[in-house]
């Protein structure tokens, strides 16, 4: 029996994909990062790689991991690369990002070539070249193993009401790829939000959150026409179940203690499965469809939940996260978090055609290189 295990419906995440490629019309870009915002990237990848054009991720790792999978769609690894890596990038097809000149140096000093993708900060201030630095850009032309085929953005404020940020940075963007003297295949700027909300497509989107049937906030999914379909339910199970006198302490440091008689189960996951010891007494899950309050602390492989009332057994199956952007608020954290939170112990259920396609765990094994 699996205690803890992710049921994730890849029919979903490839009909999700389907009604935003089609209302864009750009290419598609999955974001497969953070091994799929937990939910599995190879096995997420290789049943939508028909239906995508491009893979994003974080980390050269990352990527690597896809290649070895049989992965063949183009893959932009979004974040920093070493120079002693880039090698690797050439040998595996793999595009990397450009976003700093004398670094840039570095790499066309290597005796092979690879695909960039230029990096503009038009105002997340993460990474990217900025607008006065247009010179420095267009003495990327001159490097010839760099070959810079997009430039790309990224917005900060795109799920928030107020659309003026997002405006302001759409703008410097245009302004930098008009200032700029290289010739880009593609660009591109928008993530799920900007997508979905401010419908901003250029050549191709990046999307993430909206994949997985989520909306990156209240204001995008009421702003919105396009429908997503959640892909992922996390389950765990009722290890045990007792009565507790009125004046019982729960769980570490005796956080609550009981003012009356109760009925409490214990669940069997906790927060080195991914489960925030945050929600230690506000967390909620669900048991045959009842709504269960944490009680006390949150332990590392354990919860204890309020089942008075409630026809309760061992073995009962427990939902974790019913309304997970109603919980990620209790928390005080986002639905990202929680997603990319779930640990590698919990065992992934994949599902295809209606049909359960496996079952894996990877304890880790993820970011073998």
């Amino acid at each position: 029996m699996l205690e803890n295990y992710l049921v994730v419906n890849i029919d979903k995440i490839r009909e999700n994909i389907i009604n935003i490629k089609n209302e864009s019309g750009s290419l598609f870009c999955a974001v497969v990062k953070a091994n799929a915002y937990g939910l599995g990237s190879v096995e997420i990848s290789q049943n939508i790689e028909d239906i995508v054009d491009y893979f994003a991720v974080a980390r050269l790792q990352e990527a690597l991991k896809l290649r070895k999978n049989n992965i063949t769609k183009p893959i932009l690894v979004l974040g920093y690369v070493g120079i002693d890596d880039i090698k690797l990038c050439h040998d595996y097809n793999i595009d990397i990002t450009i976003y700093d000149l004398d670094f840039a140096k570095e790499i066309n000093n290597l005796d092979y070539k690879v695909n960039c993708h230029l990096a503009l900060d038009t105002g997340h201030s993460r990474l990217g070249f900025r607008e006065f630095e247009i010179d420095k850009i267009n003495k990327l032309k001159y490097l010839k193993n760099l070959n810079i085929i997009a430039a790309f953005s990224h917005f900060s404020t795109a799920d928030e009401e107020d659309t003026n940020y997002t405006d302001e940075q759409y703008k410097v963007f245009n302004q930098m790829l008009d200032a700029i003297d290289l010739n880009f295949d593609f660009v591109h700027i928008s993530n799920s939000a900007g997508a979905i909300k401010h419908h901003i497509y250029k050549n191709m989107i990046r999307v993430g959150l909206a994949m997985y049937g989520l909306y990156p906030s209240d204001v995008v999914k009421k702003d919105t026409t396009i429908k997503l379909s959640r892909s992922f339910n996390l389950y765990s199970t009722v290890s045990f179940v007792k009565k507790i006198k009125k004046g019982t302490g729960v769980s570490y440091g005796r956080t609550f203690i009981a003012d009356k008689d109760m009925e409490i189960a214990t669940v069997t996951i906790g927060y080195a499965d991914g489960y925030l010891r945050s929600f230690s007494n506000v967390g909620e899950v669900y048991i045959n469809g009842k709504p269960c309050r944490v009680l006390g602390r949150v332990c590392m492989d354990q919860i204890m939940v309020d089942v008075s009332g409630l026809d309760v057994k061992i073995g009962d199956r427990v939902e974790i996260y019913k309304d997970i952007d109603l919980e990620a608020s209790k928390a005080s954290t986002i639905s990202y978090e929680l997603m990319t939170n779930i640990s590698l112990r919990v065992n992934r259920i994949y599902i295809r055609n209606g049909k359960e396609l496996n079952t894996h765990i990877d304890l880790g094994e993820i970011y073998e290189s």
